[in-house]
């Protein structure tokens, strides 16, 4: 499969029925998720091992404030729905068949002063391609290409955005990422630390620090 698994997509099988492309957007979506629907997450877990996840994802119903696809090539796609608290559930698909489910937290956010800080950063840093990592008081290691000790570049993909209803393209960016994980002994599950330069033109830019986990349908409620 490769390209990381594509972004950690292991297996496949098939999708629930989805509603047909609307507005800009050109493809159906994902487990019959919309902009303005609403997403549950199962946060059972939590309460099994208080203080085992570096973070949580968000209780209650979240509303789906916009859309972003990443199209991966050879009929692999990520899509992204980001939600109003800081949070997004992200669907990775090959064609009609899903291969995986995660939901992630942003963490922080951090602003570089300038653009060549920014591309220093992208290029440079530690946390953007290190076999292994210290954050938010864990040690996490490299999950993207785990053999060896050196430093690898980050993989770089772009992004567009929709919002509204029906959905129209708002947003274009490019993201410079890699992912780590660590295992979770209490949960017997691995949760993965996201670290992305994000970039949206010549003044726009920063870099995420977001944490998540993998689930299934089971651990959703859409509406």
């Amino acid at each position: 499969m490769s390209w990381f698994d594509r972004m950690l997509g292991r297996g496949g099988r098939q999708p629930p029925p989805v509603p047909p492309a609307t507005g800009d957007v050109r493809h159906a979506l994902p487990l019959g998720i919309r902009i303005g629907g609403r997403i549950q997450f199962d946060r059972t877990m939590y309460q099994v091992a208080p203080g085992a996840m570096s973070a949580e994802l968000p209780a209650g119903h979240q509303g789906v404030a916009c859309y972003g696809h990443i199209d991966l090539g050879d009929g692999y796609a990520m899509h992204r729905f980001y939600l109003e608290d800081d949070a997004y559930l992200q669907v990775m698909t090959c064609g009609e068949l899903i291969e995986s489910i995660k939901a992630f937290v942003f963490h922080d956010t951090v602003n570089p002063p300038t653009k060549a800080h920014f591309q220093q950063f992208v290029t440079s840093h530690p946390h953007l391609g290190a076999q292994e990592i210290d954050y938010a008081g864990r040690r996490w290691q490299r999950v993207t290409s785990p053999e060896g000790g050196a430093r690898i570049p980050p993989m770089a993909f772009d992004e567009v955005l929709y919002r509204g209803t029906p959905p129209r393209r708002d947003d274009d960016l490019t993201h410079y990422a890699m992912v780590y994980g660590r295992q979770v002994e209490e949960l017997a599950r691995e949760e993965f630390l996201l670290v992305t330069g994000e970039d949206s033109g010549p003044n726009d830019f920063c870099v995420t620090y977001a944490i998540g986990l993998d689930l299934t349908e089971a651990d959703l409620d859409i509406t």
